[in-house]
């Protein structure tokens, strides 16, 4: 048989339908060791916080002899609500959302800790037993912090590779997976029907077993399967079961284009996610200035960070600082750097899995005039307000967190990622990952609650998004502080489109309202589509990490909302009209990894006229894309007259991608090959991509990590398929900003 066929084969087999069940709920053992006992102890009787060194979890093993429905409900709000104080609600105890607790599932783990047996399971003095150690042979499966972010004992003897990347069973054997890693991580794969939930650090309480999940072959699909962390969806582990065989790895990488020929303005600041140094976290920034594309580097800079943001804040000694703040996604922590030095001043504990950071624009703290400063953390149903110089001092946020106990819908939405003010700077959008729906907050509006909690800022509105895995909020903001009528877009990894938002927000009345774009730029969910596998050439998106939109000071130059597609070698750009409306889907090559995208100024403009390059980033290259809007505008209005030169035509990009291994066999006969980017994105323009800028290497080269996601393949016989990747993290690039930020962001 041919390499071609093989190929074809073997991924025919991988495609083989597999019927997704709804999950059996875990036991509140199960449960408990991996979510609760990191800060409770493994017996629930009390432990040191994980998310903040200086406070103590209390016992929560009660073990009651008699029905006490007062304590059951305490249980039952803590665990869905996390902890009140006066004013708010506290950082260290996180909601937990039915999206990662059924209320089954809740249920059955207040009665196993309230009650002793045969009710429940505690006892005062013993506390709560562990999980049951299946029968069998374990293989450790570790979750890590760093790349390749999942790695075995390498105690799997079927796998003859003995790559610890994945975890090859033989019968009789099953996983034990430790959480390694400072945040919330899981095992999961929603379409398979399996999830560990949220497993704690294992680390956390020295000579105690905290922080793990028993992953019996039962619990797995069939096959040679992907999972993946619901919270980092870029971290994945291939876990084969007995009787099956991995396919063969594939490397590929958009060879770089130099950099651009025209300069910008302002600094740009670029996250290395997964820059590594022996024995420290990973984790550094480059700055670089768009006048010369010169380059600083700035080393041991939190633990992954993921996304920042600039702005002033008050320190100790009563000096306005400009500083920049990055959220450390794989920890509880946000970092702050001094903005003009360039050094890192500290970390400041917010909660698991910091996400995105923001400033509210125009809108500085009336008692310091810092700025205000909001911070999704997404492990939770919290965005954290705080001021990065005053929250060091304090060792924790100086405020309390956003967010009511009976809001929209009830308690805030869980998991928000990614956020975005509007131009009054007193309502932002966020995008909720894990349950599909984006919401609207205000920070002035105050909440109280039927027992007398209150707080000030809550979310007033929420929507589903129609789609899966929402990641980033973008919105068509005017320039005037007083508009309340605003178009709003939030991404959907999980199903390749964009959602589209009427809002309003008129105090007291404010609405969240999703749009539906119509055929044929919209799918069937009514949603804003990124691939069109029957156009010719075939548009081919996947994996819409960030979606935001060009500055409202672009004066004279129409407005772009651009999509990092993370799997497609691509960028989306969307042209939007008067209204904020989107007209079109313009495809252009990017790096495997496409993630984060900023607006930096252009330095040489039309007079009396601004224009911005779009930056984005590549997870799994070395460098930053560079996009030229005005270009792209210019190239819009020769195609509508039908003179647009055949590189900008669809399928006219001429950049190249290196394929080594599994593919190129496949494809070419040979163990390694550069192909036309087309091969991958098929309609991919040129002319608008003008230039990628090299980041700092680590000395060594960052270990590789595994990704299995469906690509397109332009060639007769293949078309859209799955690949287990093979990819570099050297750098693991992921959120960038410019500063200084043009108003009103």
């Amino acid at each position: 048989m041919s390499p071609t066929r093989t190929c074809i084969a073997l991924i025919a087999l991988a495609l083989l339908p597999v019927t997704a069940t709804a999950q059996t709920p875990r036991s509140p053992a199960k449960l408990f060791a991996a979510a609760c006992a990191t800060c409770h102890g493994a017996d629930g009787r009390g432990g040191p916080s994980w998310t903040d060194t200086g406070s103590w979890a209390p016992p929560i093993a009660y073990g009651l002899t008699s029905s006490q429905t007062a304590v059951e409900e305490h249980v039952r709000w803590q665990v869905r609500n996390g902890a009140y104080l006066v004013g708010g609600f506290d950082f260290r105890m996180p909601a937990f959302g039915l999206e990662v607790i059924s209320d089954v599932e809740l249920d059955q783990l207040v009665q196993w800790l309230v009650y002793a047996p045969p009710v429940g399971a505690a006892h005062p003095q013993l506390g709560v037993p562990a999980p049951p150690v299946p029968q069998g042979r374990a293989i450790v499966l570790e979750i890590l912090d760093e790349a390749p972010w999942y790695r075995d004992d390498g105690s799997d003897t079927r796998d003859m590779d003995m790559d610890t990347r994945r975890v090859v069973l033989s019968p009789g054997e099953y996983v034990k997976v430790y959480n390694r890693g400072k945040t919330w991580h899981t095992v999961s794969n929603s379409a398979l029907g399996v999830d560990t939930g949220f497993i704690g650090y294992s680390n956390n309480i020295p000579g105690q077993d905290v922080g793990y999940y028993y992953l019996e072959a039962t619990d797995l699909a069939d096959g040679d399967q992907r999972y993946y962390c619901a919270l980092h969806p870029y971290m994945q582990v291939q876990i084969v079961t007995a009787a099956h065989m991995p396919m063969g790895l594939t490397h590929v990488s958009k060879l770089p284009l130099p950099p651009p020929r025209l300069k910008g303005l302002g600094e740009l600041w670029v996250g290395l996610q997964t820059f590594a140094y022996a024995g420290a976290p990973n984790g550094a920034v480059d700055v670089f200035d768009a006048q010369d594309w010169s380059r600083t580097h700035v080393p041991h800079v939190g633990n992954n960070p993921h996304n920042g943001w600039s702005g002033k804040s008050r320190d100790w000694n009563g000096l306005l600082r400009d500083v920049v703040v990055f959220s450390n996604w794989h920890d509880v922590t946000a970092t702050v750097l001094d903005a003009s030095t360039k050094q890192v001043i500290g970390d400041i504990p917010m909660g698991a899995a910091t996400a995105h950071v923001m400033t509210a624009p125009r809108n500085p703290s009336p008692t310091t005039g810092s700025d205000r400063w909001f911070l999704t953390v997404m492990g939770n149903n919290r965005v954290q307000e705080f001021d990065p110089l005053l929250a060091l001092q304090w060792g924790r946020p100086d405020v309390p967190a956003l967010g009511q106990s009976s809001g929209a819908g009830g308690a805030p939405a869980f998991s928000p990622h990614g956020l975005w003010f509007l131009d009054d700077g007193d309502h932002f959008m966020t995008a909720n990952t894990l349950g599909a729906s984006a919401s609207l907050y205000s920070i002035s509006r105050p909440w109280t609650d039927p027992d007398g909690r209150w707080g000030v800022g809550a979310e007033v509105a929420r929507i589903p998004t129609a789609g899966r895995s929402p990641l980033a909020a973008g919105i068509v903001n005017t320039g005037s502080p007083g508009s309340t009528a605003y178009v709003g877009f939030t991404n959907n990894a999980g199903s390749d489109d964009v959602s589209v938002y009427s809002i309003d927000a008129t105090a007291g009345s404010e609405s969240l309202v999703r749009t539906p774009v119509a055929a044929p730029l919209g799918n069937a969910a009514g949603n804003l589509a990124l691939s069109d596998v029957t156009a010719t050439p075939v548009r081919w998106a996947h994996m819409p990490i960030q979606a935001i939109v060009s500055p409202p000071d672009a004066n004279g130059h129409r407005r772009f909302l651009v999509v990092c597609n993370k799997a497609s070698f691509n960028v989306s750009i969307v042209p939007l009209d008067a209204a904020g409306q989107p007209t079109g889907v313009y495809t252009f090559p990017a790096g495997l990894g496409c993630h984060g995208v900023a607006f930096g100024r252009k330095a040489t403009i039309e007079p009396g006229r601004l224009s911005y390059f779009a930056y984005v980033t590549n997870t799994f290259e070395n460098y930053v894309g560079v996009y030229d809007l005005e270009r792209l505008e210019r190239l819009l209005r020769l195609e509508a007259v039908g003179a647009a030169p055949l590189a900008f035509r669809p399928g006219g990009a001429t950049e190249r991608v290196l394929v080594e291994g599994h593919a190129a066999l496949a494809l070419t006969g040979q163990a390694s090959a550069i192909v036309p980017l087309t091969t991958f994105s098929p309609d991919a323009r040129g002319l608008v991509h003008v230039g990628d800028l090299p980041l700092t290497l680590p000395g060594t080269p960052g270990p590789r990590c595994y990704l299995q996601e469906h690509v397109w393949v332009d060639v007769p016989g293949w078309g859209m398929t799955h690949l287990d990747l093979d990819l570099k993290t050297d750098t693991g690039a992921m959120g960038l900003f410019v500063r200084q930020h043009p108003l009103p962001w």
